[in-house]
């Protein structure tokens, strides 16, 4: 029999991918399933650019609209991402630094596997998204956890992160805002670890795909304080709403840039190009953009304040962090599971199989979050999010109670 790489064992999946089977399955069988777990935004990209897409395609002399785009992306697309950046009160970077991928997660393999090698140690925050540890192990890659403990806000741990350097490491992956804890990264964190990065020579790569997202506080730009040490990954799947398009983006230095434009060719050859003309209108148009912006935010912070009175109301043990940001409450049930011998999976399973509620565990997002579930407020009308958080804490207290 043939064999094949046992590395690609490493890559155990999306556990989100995961839940979408299962919901998929249920509905089929006529179940109503509240989705407490997508990371995909219930909003729709604005009226206005569906409508001029619509014309384009409609018009039969744009051959463009159908061919191969360039690997790194249409410069006019680039460019206006780098307007929008400075914009946002970001960073000031040259087109010739941005490289288009088809969406975050594409950025996230084509960042690693541009800088990580066999062996190196990459440090995660624990908890943080659940993407990064299977791609770096499969490349070789160690993972360093340093803990961002609930009670501090989620901010990760001064004296943790500088032990953890100490003795070598490639990169430090940030992601912020945070999923899944909707942790805004402090002034003071950001500042340590762009200062670490300089000294001890590590990559800094920032996940920003919710940087718009943020409803108190403000975005940090790691990028500012590390220009030579920070590679920054984002994605328009958030904002302005189209995930199955597929576009995201990288920026950072241009030398390794032109490194991870190399990666992403051999990767999907190119990124799409209905997606890049979409982005370069809504981008330049910027009374639509950031008019969409704030709908978003309202949107979001509707959600997020439904969710967070039904968690207080039905669950007062349980603990969370009121989210700064992105689209997700990470609650820590260990209250309700401790005793019963079931982790966050067994729960999240029997939440979708016995209250057709879709969550996403805790395990998945470091060694600290056995006992937590993901909530996400992007998807549901309010009203259904505070019923499934009800039918959660049904389920919580019958299991404390056996």
């Amino acid at each position: 029999m043939p064999g094949y790489n046992p590395k690609v064992d490493l890559i155990t999946g999306s556990p989100t991918r995961r839940i979408d089977l299962l919901r998929e399955k249920l509905a089929k069988e006529g179940r109503d399933v509240i989705l407490l777990s997508t990371g995909q935004p219930g909003f729709l990209p604005p009226r206005r650019l569906r409508e001029v897409l619509a014309e384009m395609l409609l018009d039969d002399s744009d051959r463009q609209l159908y061919s191969y785009t360039p690997t790194p992306g249409y410069y006019d697309a680039r460019e206006a991402v780098a307007e929008d950046l400075k914009l946002l009160g970001g960073p000031k970077v040259d087109p010739d630094q941005i490289v288009l991928t088809a969406g975050g997660q594409e950025a996230m393999f084509a960042v690693l596997s541009t800088i990580i090698e066999p062996g190196d140690k990459v440090v995660l925050f624990d908890p943080t998204y659940f993407g990064y540890k299977p791609i770096i192990e499969y490349l070789g890659g160690r993972v360093v956890w340093v803990r961002a403990p609930l009670e501090e806000g989620f901010q990760p741990l001064d004296e943790d992160l500088k032990k953890a350097v100490e003795s070598g490491v490639k990169a430090v992956v940030v992601v912020t805002p945070d999923n899944p804890t909707g942790r805004l990264l402090s002034e003071e964190s950001a500042k340590l670890i762009a200062d670490l990065a300089v000294e001890k020579g590590f990559w800094v790569i920032v996940d920003e795909a919710y940087k718009t997202l943020v409803y108190e506080g403000e975005h940090v730009w790691l990028y500012n304080l590390a220009p030579d040490n920070t590679l920054a990954i984002n994605t328009f799947s958030k904002d302005p709403g189209f995930p199955g398009w597929r576009l995201g983006y990288v920026y950072g230095p241009e030398w390794v840039i032109g490194k991870v434009r190399l990666v992403s060719e051999e990767l999907v050859y190119c990124p799409p190009s209905i997606a890049q003309r979409a982005v370069t209108i809504y981008l330049r148009d910027r009374r639509l953009r950031m008019s969409h912006i704030e709908e978003a935010r309202r949107f979001m912070v509707e959600r997020r304040d439904a969710m967070i009175s039904a968690i207080r109301e039905y669950m007062p043990d349980a603990a969370f962090v009121k989210p700064g940001g992105s689209m997700f409450v990470m609650v820590d049930l260990s209250s309700y599971l401790e005793g019963t011998g079931m982790d966050s999976e067994d729960l999240a399973r029997a939440l979708l199989e016995k209250e057709s509620v879709a969550a996403i565990p805790g395990v998945y997002f470091g060694p600290s979050s056995r006992l937590r579930l993901r909530l996400s407020f992007a998807t549901e009308s309010p009203g259904r999010i505070v019923e499934g958080v009800r039918r959660l804490a049904r389920l919580a207290e019958s299991l404390r109670g056996g």
